[in-house]
């Protein structure tokens, strides 16, 4: 027994603790709840993950030293006092050997005993989650919006489970690996549990096919066949397929007679095919076979898709030029104006900003990044919604010295009055954010909401929306009225009127942000107000606006 019994001692295995608590000293950066709404949330996380990360290494290197002590322990008493055809009596009779055995009973067994009584496992939890910080634990909100998102995607840009499964679900620099047979199981279970029951079956169905491939190749398993197939029978029921469903569960059963439920379930389905008339399994059956084409086929979706083509009318009015308003403080760097559409009028204003700007304004919005709202229509209250996937803040011009330059410059290329305003609103998409299709104003045909009309401003006359960033695939501006699509382009902004000259909403600026399906997307807009626009926005000698067939409701709110 040589001397390196002694290379994990108490002291040693002190030391190891006293490292992961040094780790757990660093600074951790928060982050809010509900991070799958922001993917600048969602990159914050990997810096604390690689700090959790290098605590597991030194956990697993710790439990291999500890095995290792452990092990030597055993085969130094084997080695020398248990080996076959030797006499250990007389072995053990030799005065060294004797010390030796004292030793590995004394001093050498209280080392073991103290290794076996500590639970390194238990150390490394508290590490990693002060780390993570308390409410940086994701939960079930989290892992629920990550597989919505996946859906979402999937619908809106045609992608199918296997593309994503193998990495291909984008054609950008930035690849996925391919998915385990856990992973699309679990994709599966959650958008079974979520009712996406089209996608559950197809995802569960590859992670069946995975999990037969790698049984065949000798690979690990992680997740056992009876569980794939009892989600796939849960699924299968709920979109009506009985008789296929009760095939499943009777699969299941032949793999496990004991399966949670197995047999009540293959009762249950025999019970309600019963019921039913040969004709209709049959009908069943042959719908389901019959899977329905699971991309989005609306125009708001074919937008996002690129799909798009403008009615030549309006290509016609498609031109570029440099405004200055007659300001002197713009000619020597004039407007970049691009006519995207006339009536309504929307368009492209280039090279609005400096980068370092845009890196400003970010900076001071992060630590105001709450979860998106929308308004309750009728109301002046607003709530959280799965129709908006992002984090926004309102920043006042006391956040920093760059909103009030911010507001300054919209005001100078817009050539409207910032003083009706609305705060500058920063948002940052997270997993596959997007922004169902709506109005930004309020006084719309369907719906006047007295609520959101200031009585001194008015509604939204203008938006202006600033891309902050380039996104690499996905994240268009779309409007699903005009058939017209708007890519981010970093610096730039698309900027158009929201109500017809007469005041009334222009049902035309229906427009929607499309969900971001590679990179990070940006934007900061400013909702301008009516009041005090007429120069630059005059009304017309006549009302304007023909959706309206009876002019204005009223009940119009009078602005001062």
């Amino acid at each position: 027994m040589s001397g390196e019994m002694g290379r994990l001692s108490g002291t040693g295995w002190a030391v190891v603790c006293w490292m992961l608590l040094a780790v757990m000293s660093g600074h951790t950066r928060i982050v809010v709840a509900e991070v799958f709404t922001a993917m600048d949330d969602i990159q914050a996380l990997l810096g604390d993950e690689r700090k959790v990360v290098g605590v597991l290494k030194d956990l697993v290197k710790a439990e291999k030293q500890k095995m290792e002590f452990i092990e030597k322990y055993i085969d130094d008493f084997s080695s020398l006092f248990d080996q076959p055809e030797v006499n250990s009596d007389k072995v053990v009779a030799h005065p060294v050997n004797a010390f030796l055995l004292v030793k590995h009973l004394s001093s050498d067994w209280q080392r073991v005993r103290h290794l076996l009584m500590t639970n390194l496992g238990v150390i490394g939890v508290e590490q990693v989650e002060h780390l993570r910080g308390s409410s940086n634990l994701l939960g079930e909100e989290d892992m629920k919006g990550a597989v919505e998102a996946i859906v979402r995607l999937q619908h809106t840009y045609s992608i199918d489970e296997e593309s994503v499964a193998n990495g291909r679900m984008t054609r950008t620099s930035v690849t996925s690996p391919k998915l385990t047979t856990l992973d699309c199981y679990l994709l599966g279970l959650n958008q079974a549990q979520l009712g996406f029951h089209d996608y559950a079956i197809r995802w569960l169905e590859v992670s069946l096919k995975r999990f037969e491939e790698d049984e065949r190749n000798n690979q690990p398993l992680f997740v056992s066949k009876a569980n794939i197939l009892d989600w796939l029978q849960h699924s299968t029921y709920h979109r009506g397929n009985v008789s296929h469903a009760l095939a499943v569960s009777e699969q299941i059963k032949s793999i496990d007679p004991d399966f949670a439920n197995v047999q009540a379930n293959i009762g249950f389905y025999q019970q309600v095919l019963s019921e039913m008339t040969p004709e209709a399994v049959a009908a069943v059956e042959k719908a389901d076979s019959l899977r329905p084409k699971l991309a989005g086929d609306g125009k708001y979706e074919s937008l996002c898709r690129g799909e798009g083509v403008l009615r030549t009318e309006a290509l016609k009015n498609q031109r570029c030029y440099l405004e200055t308003y007659g300001n002197p403080a713009l000619l020597l760097q004039p407007v970049k104006y691009e006519v995207i559409h006339v009536n309504p009028d929307i368009f492209m204003l280039h090279d609005v900003v400096f980068d370092s700007q845009i890196e400003r304004i970010k900076a001071a919005a992060r630590k105001d990044l709450r979860r998106a709202m929308v308004v309750i229509p009728g109301t002046d209250q607003h709530e959280a919604a799965r129709i908006r996937i992002s984090k926004s803040a309102f920043l006042k011009e006391s956040a920093d010295p760059v909103i009030p330059e911010m507001n300054a410059r919209i005001g100078l290329i817009t050539n409207l009055n910032m003083e009706v305003a609305e705060d500058l609103q920063i948002a940052n998409y997270g997993i596959g954010g997007h922004y169902d299709p709506h109005y930004d104003h309020f006084r719309t045909k369907f719906d006047i909401n007295h609520h959101q009309i200031d009585a001194k401003w008015g509604d939204r006359i203008a938006t202006f929306l600033l891309y902050m960033t380039d996104v690499d695939a996905g994240g268009a501006t779309v409007f699903p009225r005009l058939n017209l699509t708007l890519y981010p382009v970093k610096g730039s902004a698309a900027f158009w009127f929201n109500l017809h000259r007469d005041g009334l909403g222009d049902e035309n600026t229906l427009h929607a942000g499309c969900p971001v399906l590679s990179g990070t997307k940006w934007i900061s807009n400013k909702w301008i107000r009516e009041k005090w626009q007429d120069r630059t926005r005059p009304c017309g000698p006549q009302p304007d606006s023909p959706e309206w067939e009876n002019g204005w409701p009223k009940d119009k709110p009078v602005i001062e």
